[in-house]
This record gives C-alpha cells, structure tokens and sequence, in this order.
C-alpha cells in the first residue's frame, strides 16, 4: 500500500517565474525535464503531449516530499485556482516556519499577494498558533 508522500503537483503558467518564486522562498531546484511524449497525456488522463516539470524540495533530505511544478507546453496550462479556500480538493499547500512573523514580514517585504493578514488563533491542545496565506504567481494559495 502506501509508503510516503512522494510530490505534490502544482501547475504554473510561467516556469521560470515560478521557479524565482518558489526559490525565493527557500525551495531548492533538485531535478528539470521535459516530457515530449504524447504517452505522457495519456498517463494523466490528458490530451498533453508536452510538459516541463521542475522538482523543489525544503532542505537537504532526500526522502522529503518535492514540490513538482509542472507547466503544460503542448498543449499549454489553462484554468485558474481554486478562488476561495472552501472548495472540494486540495485547495492550499501548508509549510511550518520558525518564527511566522518573522517569515510573515519578509514575505511582506517581497510583495508577496496575502489572503488576508497573520491571525494569531487558538490551535490543538490550546496551544496558540499563527496562520496566514498567500498566493504564487498564478494565485495557488501557499500557508504558513
């Protein structure tokens, strides 16, 4: 059966973009490919024939889930994100920092697009927790 997470997908309009992106905010570029094969739409249940992915992980750990941006080449990504956070699916991607206002202020400092601003707010156990969301560049909501 299962054994770990391996990758979750995120598809991007613009790869280099995203990939400044994500490295700005501590992702690390393992692995580039470009899949120009039609068979690659048929694995995914697509009419694509082409795609470029770019795997990035947080820290040194081999064995960590990658984050694997995809954009679709051929033909290219469409769609929107999810517009609001309530909807069916997996709708955000949640990291741990160290200190969240800390990490909050420097995302703030890059002009990162918030959902709304840090909340400080009561988490399991009673323990208080800080929360807050933001966009990438194609407006995938990230938390923190």
């Amino acid at each position: 059966m299962l054994q770990r997470l391996f990758h979750v997908n995120v598809c991007v309009r613009d790869m280099e973009r995203s990939i400044r992106f994500y490295q700005d905010i501590g992702f690390t570029k393992v692995s580039d490919f470009t899949l120009d094969d039609p068979s690659v739409g048929d694995a995914l249940g697509l009419k694509a024939k082409k795609l470029r992915g770019v795997f990035m992980r947080l820290g040194n750990d081999a064995n960590a889930p990658v984050l694997d941006l995809v954009q679709f080449i051929d033909p290219p990504t469409q769609g929107q994100p999810y517009p609001t956070l309530n909807n069916v699916g997996i709708c955000r991607i949640a990291f741990t920092v160290d200190d969240i206002d800390k990490t909050y202020e420097e995302l703030k400092a890059k002009k990162v697009e918030f959902v709304a601003p840090l909340k400080k707010i009561d988490g399991p156990g009673g323990a208080k927790i800080g929360v807050v969301c933001f966009k990438d560049p194609d407006g995938t909501i990230l938390e923190l």
